[in-house]
C-alpha cells in the first residue's frame, strides 16, 4: 500500500484515475479522496469482520471504499443531498436490467417533452430515443425555491431543460432506479447545466444561455450501469442515516459497542457555507424548498460558519474550561475591534470558534457508547486562518478535547499542506488519530 505522503502534495487530495467507479457518481468538492480511506484501512488493519463508521460521511467516500473491500460500514450525514448521494452510491442491488428499461423510457419521454415545449435536442446517435409520451405540463420552481437559490446559479433555459428531465425521472416506478437517475441529475446540474464552479468557494461562472442535457445524462447513467455491472461480489453491508453528528449514538441504537473504526472528516471552522456549496442541486431535487427548510437544515449542522449560528445555540457551553479555545476566541474579537470591523458576520467570528469546538465536544462524547474497546478513530481536519488571520490549530485542539473525554491520542499525522486563502501561506491539514 502506497504511503499517502509519497503522493505529491499538490495532487494528494485529488481522486485518482482508478478510483472513479461509484465515487464519481456525485462528489462533494470539499471531500477527501478514496486513496486516503484505503490508506487507513491498511494502516489500521481493517478486515471484513470489523465495523467502520463515518459520522460525517458526506457523499460516502469512506462507505464506498469499505464496500469495495467487503467491510461493513455505517454513515451519518446531516446535509440531505449528500446523505441522498451516499445512500444511492452504496446501493449495489439495483438490477441492471430494470435500470436499462427505465433509462430508455426516461430518455424517450424527455426527448418528446423537450420537443413539445420548444426545446428540441440534437442528441448523439448512441442515445437514439424511441418515440415517447410527452409531459402534459411544464414544471417551474416555486417562489419559495427561487428565494433560496442564489442568483445566476443556473440560467433560465438550462433550468427548463433540467426540470423537464426531472419530471420524466419522477415518473419512474422503481424507487431505487428513480433515485439513481436523480443522483445523475444532481451531477448534471452542478457539472454541466449550472453556472457554478468551486475554487474552493462556490462562485458563479459565465452564464450558459443553453445546454443540451440528454447526452450528458446518458453518459452519466451509462457509467453507473457499467459500475454496477462490474461490482465486486460479495460486498460489505452499508447503512446510511440522515442526522446530526453531535448526537451520533442516538441514530445507531443497535450498534452500541460495535464500532471498531472511524474514518471521517468533519467541517472545519471557517466561513464556508456548506449548504450553499450544494444549494443548486438541493433546490432542484427538492431537498430544500424554502427559507424555513434551509434553516432547519442549518440547525442540524456543526456550527462552522457565521451563516449557521443562531441565538439559541449553546454548544459553546461545553468548552468553557478550555483556555486554548477561549484564548483564540478573544484574539479574534480583539482583532475585530482593533480593525473596526462591524458587520454582523464579523461579530460572530469568535462565537464560531466556541460553537464549533463545543459541537465537536458533543460529537466525541456522543461517539463513546458506539465504540468497541480499543476502537481507533481517524479525523481529517485542517488548521484555519479565516478569521482575521488568526491561526486555529484544529487537530491540536480536538486532541485536547478528546483527551478530556478519555480518548487516547495516538498521533497527529500530516495529510497535506494547502494555501490559506486569507494569508496566502501554506497551512497544515492533518489526520488526528485517536484510540478509545
Amino acid at each position: 500500500m502506497q504511503n499517502i505522503l509519497e503522493i505529491e502534495n499538490s495532487v494528494r487530495n485529488q481522486t485518482q484515475a482508478g478510483d472513479k467507479s461509484f465515487n464519481s457518481w456525485y462528489q462533494f468538492v470539499l471531500g477527501y479522496p478514496p486513496h486516503l480511506v484505503r490508506y487507513y484501512i491498511f494502516k489500521f488493519g481493517i478486515q471484513p469482520e470489523h465495523l467502520v463508521l463515518d459520522p460525517f460521511c458526506g457523499t460516502g467516500t469512506t462507505n464506498v471504499e469499505c464496500k469495495k473491500k467487503n467491510i461493513d460500514s455505517l454513515g451519518l450525514e446531516a446535509n440531505p443531498v449528500a446523505f441522498f448521494a451516499s445512500r444511492v452510491k452504496t446501493n449495489w442491488q439495483v438490477p441492471v436490467f430494470d435500470i436499462r428499461q427505465s433509462f430508455q423510457e426516461v430518455i424517450s419521454s424527455s426527448s418528446a417533452s423537450l420537443e413539445k415545449f420548444g426545446l428540441p435536442e440534437n442528441v448523439s446517435l448512441f442515445v437514439q430515443p424511441q418515440k415517447g409520451k410527452a409531459l402534459q405540463i411544464e414544471s417551474k420552481l416555486s417562489d419559495d425555491q427561487r428565494l433560496v437559490l442564489p442568483k445566476d446559479f443556473i440560467s433560465p433555459t438550462p433550468l427548463r431543460r433540467v426540470l423537464i428531465l426531472k419530471d420524466c425521472i419522477d415518473r419512474v416506478e422503481s424507487e431505487p432506479v428513480r433515485e439513481l437517475f436523480l443522483l445523475a441529475l444532481a451531477n448534471l446540474v452542478v457539472n454541466h447545466a449550472g453556472n457554478v464552479a468551486f475554487g474552493p468557494e462556490v462562485y458563479t461562472t459565465k452564464p450558459k444561455e443553453d445546454v443540451s442535457v440528454l447526452d450528458f445524462f446518458y453518459r452519466l447513467v451509462d457509467r453507473m450501469i457499467c459500475d454496477l455491472g462490474t461490482q465486486p461480489s460479495p460486498s460489505g453491508y452499508t447503512d446510511i442515516v440522515h442526522g446530526d453528528a453531535r448526537r451520533v449514538s442516538e441514530f445507531f441504537p443497535t450498534k452500541l459497542g460495535d464500532v471498531n473504526f472511524i474514518v471521517t472528516s468533519p467541517p472545519y471552522p471557517n466561513e464556508k457555507d456548506y449548504t450553499r456549496t450544494t444549494r443548486l442541486e438541493s433546490v432542484i431535487l427538492g431537498f430544500v424548498s424554502g427559507k424555513k427548510g434551509l434553516r432547519t437544515l442549518k440547525e442540524q449542522l456543526l456550527r462552522s460558519n457565521s451563516r449557521n449560528i443562531f441565538v439559541t445555540d449553546s454548544d459553546q457551553d461545553y468548552i468553557k474550561s478550555f483556555d486554548s479555545i477561549n484564548k483564540i476566541a478573544r484574539e479574534i474579537e480583539d482583532k475585530r475591534i482593533h480593525l473596526k470591523k462591524t458587520s454582523g458576520f464579523e461579530k460572530l467570528y469568535h462565537k464560531i470558534v466556541k460553537h464549533y469546538f463545543g459541537g465537536m465536544y458533543r460529537h466525541l462524547e456522543s461517539m463513546k457508547p458506539l465504540l468497541a474497546p480499543d476502537a481507533r478513530l481517524a479525523y481529517v481536519v485542517g488548521d484555519q486562518m479565516s478569521f482575521f488571520r488568526t491561526h486555529i490549530p484544529t487537530a491540536k485542539i480536538l486532541a485536547e478535547i478528546a483527551e478530556s473525554l478519555s480518548y487516547k491520542v495516538d498521533e497527529i499525522e500530516l495529510w497535506r499542506t494547502r494555501l490559506a486563502t486569507a494569508t496566502k501561506i501554506q497551512i497544515e491539514e492533518n489526520v488526528l488519530i485517536l484510540r478509545n
